[in-house]
């Protein structure tokens, strides 16, 4: 069953807000923009569709101030601007969240909230005044934490919903939201939604970016299609239908978004008895090869916490795991990569790669810890990378090229890679298709269903319900860091899952 959220109405003004004209956005070799012309109207809501490396990236970047165009103009209210460091962009009233998230993990949530405008008195921080605003500020999301709290000890949603309620209390003319759902289950996206809607009544511009195209049809007035830097269509959502998006968007049909065939179910490959760790309380269960075992639950229940405590990145107090029936405790990664285990972090760019490094580089990190290789071999490096870009169909000019270049699906793709090539056993994917469109959505899913075809064991963290039930043969749902209850394939159904994660 698809999700549902309320789509509030409110008026769109024909008064104009921002306009760009003519953007232009090279870097070398590549032309990221070609004379992109985009206006939002006062109140409106503006989808931004594309797939990664299309160029809304580069766009947003250019309205925000990050980057400065080529060519072209971009104008507020009628007058033309020059943003030559973002804080012009944001004294002009524009907020933007970004989809990697800005903050410092070793200060508290109040901190980086009012970081570059703390309240002072008398020359001195004025805590009071900052923690009871950072209080009133997180009340705008819905959050109830202590504002005192590190913000390193959050959930990725948790920040992500930090970071938004930071970029609405600041009175912003124009918000851009750059797939602000990401870590966001469904409850807290109808949340977020009704704070969009909110702003929108209020006569606040808002470009939203997202790849959950069932999204665009709750918030969206308008939507711009972005493909290999230009734009190529606008759609107006109250006409538009899935299967129109998907095709202006890509350039061609998607006839099989989810292609589950699956193998056989085998042997136990991953048998964990009453994991323990700080955000865990006695979880069990089991999974097989040849299978996809999901795990889904709300923000808060532990379930994102499985992943690090199985690869070695958490303390376990308690429980054992086993990996085809050999114990494993592990206390650092490679102790689990030595097991046969590989795992896909969520926040791929702060956790997942080297961004500064090649996708050489990034492929084949993991071998030489593996093998305690002490000299590189390139030759190696190079041929092993290769074969993974051919595979994948990772788009990137050489293997040489520097990973941060990479729109995020060939990231992905990259990471999938370097946990292959270690040949594991069992692969642990953490939200394994956060922030990337559809086609390569689509890509990612073949793979993990032919891991599945070849009898590997395949285990996915997911926020996201449609991959959660068209992806998994079995699924285990959690609730408060315990286990809530098991659902097989053939009863799974987003009400029963939902139910099991509210802990009913």
């Amino acid at each position: 069953m698809a999700k549902t959220y309320k789509k509030a109405d409110h008026i769109v003004s024909d008064e104009i807000v921002m306009e760009a004209k003519g953007i232009c956005k090279s870097f070398p070799g590549v032309k990221a923009l070609s004379d992109v012309d985009i206006t939002i109207h006062k109140g409106e809501v503006v989808a931004l569709l594309g797939e990664n490396g299309a160029g809304k990236s580069t766009l947003i970047k250019v309205l925000s101030g990050i980057y400065k165009q080529d060519s072209g103009t971009v104008s507020m209210e009628g007058k033309e601007m020059h943003f030559e460091i973002p804080s012009d962009a944001t004294n002009a009233g524009i907020g933007v969240i970004h989809q990697e998230l800005n903050y410092v993990p070793t200060i508290s949530i109040a901190e980086n909230i009012f970081m570059g405008s703390i309240p002072k008195k008398w020359g001195f921080v004025d805590y009071k005044t900052m923690y009871r605003d950072a209080e009133e500020i997180l009340n705008l999301v819905g959050l109830k934490l202590d504002p005192r709290m590190n913000i390193g000890e959050c959930s990725v949603a948790q920040k992500q919903l930090i970071e938004i309620a930071k970029v609405m209390s600041n009175n912003a003319k124009v918000l851009i939201l750059d797939e602000p759902t990401s870590a966001l289950n469904d409850i807290e996206v109808g949340y977020l939604f009704q704070l969009i809607h909110k702003a929108a009544s209020e006569g606040v511009s808002v470009f939203y970016i997202s790849h959950k195209l069932d999204e665009l049809f709750e918030v969206a007035d308008r939507v711009v299609v972005v493909r290999d830097g230009c734009v190529t269509g606008q759609i107006d959502m109250k006409t538009a239908t899935k299967d129109m998006l998907i095709s202006k968007m890509v350039g061609r049909e998607l006839s099989d978004m989810y292609p589950k065939e699956g193998g056989i179910a085998g042997n136990v490959a991953l048998r964990v008895e009453g994991l323990t760790t700080d955000s865990l309380n006695n979880i069990s269960f089991e999974a097989r090869n040849g299978e996809i075992f999901g795990i889904y639950g709300l923000m808060g229940s532990g379930h994102q916490a499985i992943g690090a405590a199985l690869y070695g990145q958490d303390i376990i107090h308690n429980g054992k795991i086993y990996v085809n029936d050999k114990e494993l405790n592990p206390k650092t990664p490679l102790d689990a990569i030595n097991a046969g285990l590989a795992y896909v972090p969520a926040e791929r760019k702060t956790e997942g790669l080297v961004l500064n490094q090649s996708v050489a580089v990034n492929t084949m990190v993991g071998y030489y810890c593996k093998n305690k290789k002490r000299l590189l071999n390139t030759k190696l490096e190079n041929k092993e990378t290769q074969k993974w870009v051919e595979k994948f169909g990772i788009k990137t000019p050489t293997v040489d090229t520097i990973v941060e270049s990479l729109s995020g699906g060939n990231q992905q793709k990259v990471i999938l890679s370097r946990c292959l090539e270690l040949a594991p056993d069992v692969l642990i994917l953490n939200e394994p298709t956060r922030g990337i469109d559809v086609g390569a959505k689509s890509e990612i899913y073949k793979i993990l269903d032919q891991l599945c075809q070849d009898g590997k064991c395949v285990i996915i963290i997911t926020s996201e319900m449609p991959e959660l039930l068209a992806m998994s043969d079995q699924i285990m749902v959690m609730s408060d860091g315990r286990t809530s209850g098991f659902v097989s394939r053939e009863e799974a159904t987003q009400e029963l899952v939902v139910q099991y994660a509210i802990g009913g």
